[in-house]
Order: structure tokens, then C-alpha cells, then sequence
């Protein structure tokens, strides 16, 4: 049997297990020392990481609660039911100034307003955040531009708190009260019918059909095409000075509004829905001919009545 013996010097050096032990045991102290000085650092490091992870996955779950807030709504207990005078008085303002763009039932017009119903960011908003944003208006909004108090400086930031009350309801019904039947007022202002007269040179009649189309033009036309028909920057044209309204005779402007223009339009040269009726389909005939004689007044000289009226 051959024994293991221990490590033998040569040559004069001198050597031995001991030796051999010494300098593991070196070693192992120098890697200890060395994971001592690393550990505070590794410790950080690790630290960091997993904040970030922690945050990362924080960051997920608040985009995916953002973006399911309508479900989420829907699905849980009803908030309080909206009293009827500010549903009421909601409804009547969106369907004369928000209805154009987001549709009637706040379900969004193709190229214009989106869904308010079904939206998360609706949803997500305070009643205070809601209003102020309607307030403020956001002019890098797609598919066009919103434009601040909704193109209306004559309403209240009161208005705005009834118009965000009847979204509320739009967007869960079970907080909506029973309405009574929808009744517009599109009575002329006393300033409506003095500026429509003057207009009309005094003639009587063709300023009543002014007036009436100044009413209807801002309470549906306003939003996209600005206050006085001077247009909005990035949404609808100026319809003051029109060389296209000039070139219509009244029956083809009637066509052309009742029919509207989409954004596919190879006319449309600006890619931007303008929705049959103006998007309030409650328009008839007659409100479009008032619409064209207010339209007329506003391209320069002496004004007629739209030819359906004569």
C-alpha cells in the first residue's frame, strides 16, 4: 500500500502541508474581506433594483386600473343619484353645445368629439377636475382641438358644473333621474333681434328669420365654428367672409348642411368631420334656412332671406 506523504522539499526550498494550509486559509480571509467591503454596495444596489421593480410594477398596475376605470364604475356601486334640476339643466346645455361634437347621447361623432360615455378619463375625474377641464379646454385634443368653455364664453362655470352632472348620468345611468321632456329654448335675445333688424335694413320679417338663425347658429355651430362664424383654429372654417358660402345659392347651402361633409371627403381640406345638420339631427328645414340668412349677413352687403322662405 503506497502512503500519501506529505510535501517534500527540493532543491534546498523548504515546504509543508502547513505552508500549503497558511495560504488557503489567506485566501479565504481576502475573499472575506473583500465581500465585507463589497456587501454595503451589493446591499444598495440590490435595494435600488428592486425599488425599481417595485415601482415598475406599481407603474403597471396604476395603467392597467386607468384603463379599465369605466368597467370598474359600471361594475361597482352606484354613486349617488344626480338631483333632476342639474340633470335637467345639464341635458339642455349638452344637447345645445356639447351634442355637435360628442353626439347626443355623449357616444362621440366620428372625427369630431370623442366618447364621453365609455371614457376612462371621464371616469378617473373628479366632478371639480371635470369641470375645470372644460373650463380650460385642451387644444391638442384628438381628433380636433377642444376648445376652452366649449366655444362658449357667454355660460357659467355653474353651467359647467350641470353640463359635468348630466355626463355623470350619461356615463351610469343608475345615478340618472327621470327627466322631464326636453324643451330648448331658442327664443332670440332682445340684442339678437335689435342686431338682426339693422341687418335686415328694418325689413321685419327677414330679421325674425335672422335672429332665429343667430340663436340656432350658436347653440350648434358655435363649437367648431367659433362665435360670429370667425372660425377656430385647427377645427372649423371661418364662415364670415366665405368664398364657398358665397358661391351657394340657398338651396345648394341647404344640401350641404343637412348632408354635412366627412373627412374623407377629396373636398374636405381639412380632415375634420363637419356631421350632418351640424350634428344636431333635431334641426328642421326651416332652422337651416334661418342658419343660411344669419350665414348671409355675415359675408358683407345687403342681406336676403334663404330662398325657401320667399
Amino acid at each position: 500500500m503506497t502512503l500519501h506523504r506529505p510535501f517534500q522539499a527540493t532543491n534546498g526550498e523548504s515546504g509543508s502541508a502547513s505552508s500549503s494550509g497558511n495560504g488557503f486559509r489567506e485566501a479565504g480571509l481576502a475573499a472575506l474581506l473583500g465581500l465585507a467591503i463589497a456587501s454595503p454596495v451589493l446591499l444598495l444596489g440590490g435595494a435600488r433594483v428592486y425599488g425599481d421593480w417595485r415601482a415598475l410594477g406599481a407603474a403597471r398596475r396604476e395603467v392597467v386600473l386607468n384603463a379599465t376605470a369605466y368597467e370598474r364604475l359600471v361594475a361597482g356601486d352606484a354613486h349617488p343619484l344626480i338631483e333632476v334640476t342639474d340633470a335637467t339643466r345639464g341635458r339642455e346645455l349638452f344637447v345645445s353645445v356639447c351634442a355637435a361634437c360628442h353626439g347626443a347621447q355623449g357616444t362621440g361623432m366620428e372625427g369630431l368629439g370623442k366618447n364621453l360615455v365609455k371614457s376612462d378619463f371621464v371616469a378617473l375625474q373628479t366632478d371639480e377636475q371635470l369641470r375645470q377641464f372644460i373650463i380650460t379646454g385642451r387644444p391638442d385634443a384628438k381628433p380636433m382641438p377642444m376648445p376652452p368653455r366649449a366655444g362658449r364664453d357667454d355660460l357659467t362655470d355653474e353651467d359647467f358644473a350641470h353640463v359635468v352632472s348630466y355626463v355623470r348620468g350619461l356615463q351610469d345611468p343608475r345615478r340618472m333621474p327621470a327627466l322631464p321632456e326636453l324643451v330648448l329654448n331658442t327664443a332670440p335675445s332682445e340684442s339678437q333681434k335689435a342686431s338682426a333688424l339693422a341687418a335686415a335694413g328694418g325689413d321685419a320679417e327677414l330679421a325674425q328669420y335672422i335672429a332665429s338663425g343667430d340663436t340656432l347658429f350658436h347653440s350648434t355651430c358655435i363649437a367648431c365654428h367659433g362665435k360670429g362664424g370667425v372660425g377656430i383654429p385647427g377645427n372649423g372654417k371661418a364662415l364670415a367672409s366665405n368664398e364657398f358660402i358665397r358661391s351657394l345659392d340657398d338651396d345648394a347651402l341647404l344640401e350641404f348642411i343637412t348632408k354635412g361633409r366627412g373627412p374623407s371627403d377629396p373636398k374636405n381640406t381639412t380632415g375634420i368631420q363637419m356631421p350632418p345638420k351640424g350634428g344636431n339631427p333635431a334641426l328642421s328645414e326651416d332652422d337651416i334656412l334661418d342658419i343660411i340668412s344669419y350665414l348671409r349677413t355675415l359675408q358683407g352687403g345687403a342681406p336676403a332671406a334663404a330662398s325657401a322662405k320667399n
